[in-house]
């Protein structure tokens, strides 16, 4: 039921968007960088108590200190692969976005084998490709605002002369890879259909809606909606932690996560325009792509593992 009301709303903004009074610039920087605060950076504001959930249900000691050495370890790790190679990190991000994405919006899905791996990265780079690649002059300037840009300008022109040829190749990647998926599990016709329709509204909202306002749909409404509902709902599971407990720390470690894209943000030039605002949020939220990815697969896994949700093969509702 979650599912049709986001993309009820997603079809309301596309048409309000287009048919009713268009949303400025300046207004959709308010509601991405509102999202962000609100939805965003809280949905993986949790990953302490998710962790610690995925150490209980698989029987295996927790420690606090292990797991701020590992996961701060691997945010470090990834920021200076990005810093050394802005090229490789930054196509290294689409790639683990890509598969979380896929993961969190086909968790209900019997994914555990090769398969279902396959079947995730290509509805997650579909998805990213759409947002990303059909408004692309959107995203172009940005880049350009960075010495990274500049020095692989060939690979960005090329890029921008062949998106439509990469595009295509995604969907065609989705559609081979759903095909098998849905010939290996065996799913019928009107689950299979009933999948598709879903993913075809939304790819409508997202290729019709401009990039700022499609991301801000996709990752704060949908994804980071649907990630807060799975990852209450799992922490609930056995009642070991209440509605306060994950509210707290959920508040207090998006506090941090915020204070830190900030201080980030104010070693460059965050704050000159709407463009560096965007693109340091993005990098921000890359690096903590990089630890938070690992948690959220070990939370679905272990929810699949468990049956906490209806069938392994069930549709999203």
């Amino acid at each position: 039921m979650i599912r049709r009301i986001l993309l009820a709303a997603g079809v309301l903004l596309l048409v309000f968007q287009h048919y009713v009074h268009p949303i400025t610039a300046q207004v959709q920087m308010i509601i991405f960088l509102s999202g962000i605060i609100l939805l965003g950076v809280p949905h993986g504001a949790a990953d302490l108590l998710v962790a610690s959930q995925n150490a209980g249900q698989s029987k295996l000691p927790f420690s606090k200190t292990a797991f701020f050495i590992n996961y701060l370890g691997r945010l470090v790790l990834f920021a200076v692969f990005i810093w050394l190679f802005p090229l490789a990190g930054n196509l290294l991000f689409i790639v683990f976005a890509a598969y979380h994405f896929g993961e969190t919006d086909l968790y209900e899905f019997k994914t555990n084998m090769i398969a279902g791996k396959i079947f995730v990265i290509s509805y997650g780079l579909l998805i990213l490709g759409v947002i990303l690649l059909q408004h692309f002059e959107e995203l172009r300037p940005m880049f350009q605002l960075f010495d990274a840009g500049l020095r692989h300008a060939s690979f960005i022109d090329w890029l921008d002369e062949n998106r439509y040829v990469v595009l295509s190749f995604c969907a065609l990647f989705f559609f081979i890879s759903t095909f098998y998926y849905f010939s290996s599990v065996g799913l019928g016709q009107y689950h299979s259909g009933k999948f598709l329709l879903q993913l075809a509204l939304l790819l409508l909202v997202l290729y019709y809606l401009p990039m700022t306002l499609g991301f801000s749909f996709y990752f704060i409404v949908w994804h980071s909606v649907l990630s807060l509902r799975n990852i209450v709902q799992y922490l609930r599971s056995n009642n070991l932690y209440s509605f306060a407990v994950i509210a707290r720390q959920i508040g207090l470690y998006s506090f941090l996560a915020m204070a830190g894209i900030t201080i980030f943000g104010l070693t460059g030039f965050m704050f000159v325009n709407n463009d560096a605002m965007m693109v340091y949020v993005f990098l921000g939220l890359a690096v903590l792509t990089a630890p938070h990815m690992q948690i959220m697969h070990d939370m679905y896994k272990s929810i699949r593992a468990n049956h906490t949700i209806n069938t392994a093969l069930s549709v999203p509702k």
